[in-house]
Order: C-alpha cells, then structure tokens, then sequence
C-alpha cells in the first residue's frame, strides 16, 4: 500500500473494546502501520478479543479469541505486539517503541495513563513531535474527569436520551412525547468519537508537517455527543423551549414516517416535505383526490391529522415490497428508502455494487478463511485505500516490533519471552459457552435466524 495516502506512519495503539480501536483500523486501511499493543494474560486482555463474537456457525474454537466478528472488525489490517505493561521491561519497551512511532491511541481514565508513567508530558520526553489521542468519558479537566464511561452512561449525560424516544397517543388523538427516554441503538457515542479521532489526527499530522510539533488530542466523549445535538440545545438556549421526543415523526414535514411492507418484518421510511410531493404520493398511491381534502391540503393541516395519514400511508405500503415502495416514490421525486436489516445489507445490490465489503484471508490457524467485512463509506480517486488484512494474530508481530523495528536481537527477545513480558500463547484462556442460536431466540437474545442465510450471501457475491 505505498501509495497509501499515511503509507509510512506508524501508530501505537494502547486502546481496547470499541472507539479508537475502531479509529485505529481507519488509519491502517489508509496506510498506517498500527501497532496493537496486546496482552497475553486473558485477565487484561481486550474484552472484543475474549467476551465478544459473533464467532463463525455460532461456535468459538480452542483458539477463540483469534475469532470474534467484533475484534476482526475493529482491529484488520493491525500488527499485534504482546507486552506485560505490570513489567519495567515492557514499559521500557513500548518508551522506544513510541520514539519510533508517530501517533499513540489510548482510551483510559487519566489516573491509568499516569499511574503506568505513560500520560502525554511522560511520552512527550520520549518523542517530542508526537501525535497522542487520548480519549476519555469525560476529558482531563472538570470534576468528571476521572469517572470511567461506557455508551449507556454516556448518552444521558450528553442530552441524547432526552430527545430519542417514542410518541405515545393522547385521548384527543394527538401523540405525545413518551415518559421514559431512549437510549440510542448500538453504541453511537463510540462512532462518534472514533470518526472526531480520525479527523484529529489527520489534522495533527498536517500540523507536524507545517510546524514540525506533536499534538496532544484530549477527546471528551460526551463532548463529542454533545456537539451533534445542535438545534435542541440552541432552541432551549433561545427560547427556553424544551424539545419533544418525536419518534419517526417531524416537525415540519408530513406524512413522515417508517411505515410496514409486504413481508416478514420489512418496513420502508418515506419523508413529504411539500406540498407537491404530497400530491405525487397520492397518485403513486392512486389516490389524488387525498391531496385537495382539506385535512390533507397543506403541510399544518397534515401535521394534525398525521395519525389518519399513517394509516393510509401503511394500507398502501403493506401492499408492496420495501424496494417497490422506494422506487416508485424516487421516480417521481419523494425521498423514501428501505429499512435494511443485516440481511438486507449483506445482499443489497447498491451496497454490492460500491464495493462496501471487503474480503480478506486469514491465517490457516484460526479456521476462519475468507470473510467479507465492512469498508469505508468514502472512497478515494487517486489513492489506494483497502483493509491491509485481518486483524493479527496475538503476538503474531513481536519478533518484527522487537527485532526489525527496535533492533533487539533473539537474546533479548528470548529473555523477554522468558521473562513473562511477551508471548504468543493465551493465558487463563478457556472457550466461552456460547448458546444455540434457538437458545437465543427463546431468551429474546436474537430476533429470529435463517438457517438458509449461507445460501442467500453466496448467491447475492457476498460469501
């Protein structure tokens, strides 16, 4: 990947579970040498690697923690080096390593960093022109600042929860803001702050190139959640006016909504902002005379009778697969599109045609052979960008690090090794009992499964 637009960087990365690990492989796909800094001792290690799959066929191997889907998305295309940072040694390893390195990635509280003499001024010393994301819950400053944080606890503390949730009918037929705020579906918070790392440090390596000085990036998470809020938190600044919870519904356009589709869970989202294209959803629907009723003739009178609208909507769309919903309305000017689950991801002929997947080979040892993960949403023109491959083997990069990088010779890596501070081999590893995935379903784990699904991603060219 020479051409690569960060071929030639090298990142160490001292994170772990979701967000710049996450960041981390961005870097890697656009070129970086990312150096995972891993464990061997499961006590430690990265929970992705030993507590998450999904594992191929529902079934963790003996080598389980080379298998999990989560580790392999967060972290392809990484090198691995082992090191048991309780160890002087190891600290003293990973010091040079970082001399040799430009950008360091960690996510621990403040007291962590300081406590293993690794915080930003301790590695500065070392390298004076670094790069270092560190990303906390809460920052480095303020009175929050050493409480830890996971995206349940993140959310209500930047406002998101009061503004996700859903409507629920009043007597008058009007709905209203649900009692119980929402937390938002997967960890949002965590890919908010992976994409504001990413912007971070490509800023920061611009700035080095210019100035020739290091950066110190100090992300808030909840900051960063904070800052995608935007009108709720200016109209209550403005107006001291609270802002409803409103499900799939909007303030300004109607009908708006996600609405059911002929089949099995399958639902298509359609949004009207005008007038006009309210009228071409009621020929599409082949019924124009809606558009000149007087419940319906203009956006405000739309607005209060949504629910009778719904209704409409949905005896139309129930008829109708989510794609012949889409396309007939995109035809003629409506924005609507399909509500994609996995499935429909995995085999969506867009998504295919795009090349969002990316299939990459792994080791023999770890029984996963080919597996297509999920790319970037951008692509770049004149420059290669791809997954550099799977994500490492542990310790599968410990005699490069130690010896090709950090010119150590097999002496001392054999005393390292003998020592405890690196190594190839789990420690305390014992496979997860994972449950069938009938099991699951009965306890409202999974929705549903199709046993038939292999069939379905080898046939869409996804397999």
């Amino acid at each position: 990947m020479a051409s690569a637009p960060l071929a030639g960087i090298r990142v160490v990365d001292l994170s772990r579970v979701f967000a710049m690990p996450f960041a981390a492989s961005y870097l890697a796909d656009m070129g970086a040498e990312v150096i995972k800094i891993d464990t061997c001792d499961t006590r430690f290690m990265d929970t992705t690697r030993i507590l998450n799959g999904p594992y191929p066929d529902n079934e963790p191997g003996e080598l389980y923690w080379e298998q999990g889907g989560t580790f392999q998305t967060l972290n392809r295309g990484k090198r691995s080096l082992t090191l048991d940072l309780r160890s002087e040694a190891a600290i003293e390893i990973l010091k040079n390593l970082v001399r040799l390195s430009d950008v360091v990635m960690e996510n621990f509280t403040p007291r962590v960093m300081q406590r293993f003499g690794l915080d930003y001024a301790s590695l500065k010393s070392v390298k004076p022109n670094l790069i270092m994301v560190s990303n906390t819950g809460y920052g480095h400053s303020g009175p929050w600042s050493n409480f830890g944080a996971m995206a349940s606890a993140l959310e209500p503390t930047h406002g998101s929860g009061a503004f996700t949730g859903y409507l629920t009918p009043e007597t008058n037929g009007q709905p209203a803001s649900a009692e119980v705020p929402n937390k938002i579906g997967n960890s949002y918070t965590d890919f908010l702050a992976s994409l504001t790392a990413q912007l971070a440090v490509l800023a920061s390596l611009m700035h080095r190139a210019r100035t020739g000085r290091g950066m110190w990036i100090d992300l808030a998470m909840y900051q960063v959640g904070v800052s995608f809020l935007g009108e709720g938190v200016l109209d209550y600044a403005f107006n001291k006016r609270r802002t409803r919870r409103m499900g799939n519904r909007d303030d300004g356009m109607a009908p708006h909504g996600c609405y059911p589709c002929h089949g099995e869970d399958e639902w298509a989202v359609i949004a009207v902002r005008n007038d006009a294209e309210w009228k071409s959803l009621c020929r599409v629907m082949e019924q124009p005379s809606l558009a000149t009723e007087h419940r319906f003739g203009n956006t405000e009178s739309r607005l209060r009778h949504q629910g009778e609208l719904d209704d409409i909507v949905s005896r139309w769309t129930s008829t109708l697969g989510q794609y012949e919903v889409m396309e007939s309305l995109q035809a003629v000017g409506v924005p609507a599109g399909p509500v994609l689950n996995a499935k429909g991801l995995l085999t969506d002929p867009h998504i295919k045609a795009r090349g969002l997947f990316e299939r990459v080979e792994h080791p023999p040892e770890t029984g996963l052979g080919h597996r297509a993960y999920l790319g970037r949403g951008w692509k770049l023109s004149d420059s290669e960008v791809r997954m550099g491959g799977p994500a490492p083997i542990l310790g599968e990069a410990n005699e490069y690090v130690l010896g090709e990088v950090m010119g150590l010779d097999d002496a001392a890596t054999r005393s390292l090794r003998e020592a405890g501070a690196i190594g190839e081999t789990a420690a305390g590893a014992r496979v997860p009992e994972v449950p069938s995935l009938e099991r699951q379903v009965e306890l409202g784990w999974t929705v549903s499964y199709d046993p038939d699904f292999q069939r379905i991603l080898r046939d869409s060219g996804q397999a």
